[in-house]
């Protein structure tokens, strides 16, 4: 008789951790929303990995990227990188190297507007997620860090089909 319970309280504690792995673990995940139009794109990043905003700055018209990092559920500007000495004194430095640490933090959500011009996005692991994709010439795109459980994360990909890179 005991030996029939074995397998059954060993799949108890396997449901058990399982359930709370998928309820437990977070997954962090930027999204980029378009507060003007009903477009949203969602990606999975790690938790002290970095992402990039690039764009043509509006004054000089060259490019400039700008590097971030999710820390602690907030964006914090950890650089800037670009070529152009009029954008470094723009922004205030004093030399002329092409990245310039900074550790600034933002906040869970940064609103931009989609330029008038093309090349300006969102860079995560080496993929290029244009504004273009998100919205129209003057929208306003919020970028935002957060994170949700493994399990509703996986539903959301697999039964609700919510778009995700």
């Amino acid at each position: 008789m005991k030996r029939k319970r074995w397998p059954l309280l060993a799949l108890l504690v396997v449901l058990a951790v399982t359930g709370g792995v998928f309820y437990f673990k977070d997954v962090t995940f930027l999204q980029l929303k378009n507060m003007d139009r009903p477009k949203t794109v969602q990606v999975r990043i790690h938790p002290a990995e970095t992402f990039s905003i690039f764009y043509v700055h509006s004054i000089y018209g060259v490019p400039v990227i700008e590097e971030f990092q999710a820390i602690e559920g907030a964006l914090a500007l950890k650089g800037v990188r670009t070529k152009s000495p009029g954008v470094m004194e723009y922004y205030g430095f004093d030399d002329v190297k092409e990245f310039h640490p900074m550790d600034q933090k933002l906040g869970a959500i940064f609103i931009m507007r989609r330029g008038m011009g093309e090349g300006q996005g969102l860079i995560v692991r080496g993929q290029k997620i244009y504004l273009s994709e998100i919205g129209e010439k003057g929208d306003r795109i919020q970028l935002r860090v957060g994170s949700i459980p493994l399990g509703k994360y996986l539903y959301s990909r697999m039964v609700e089909k919510e778009f995700w890179r």
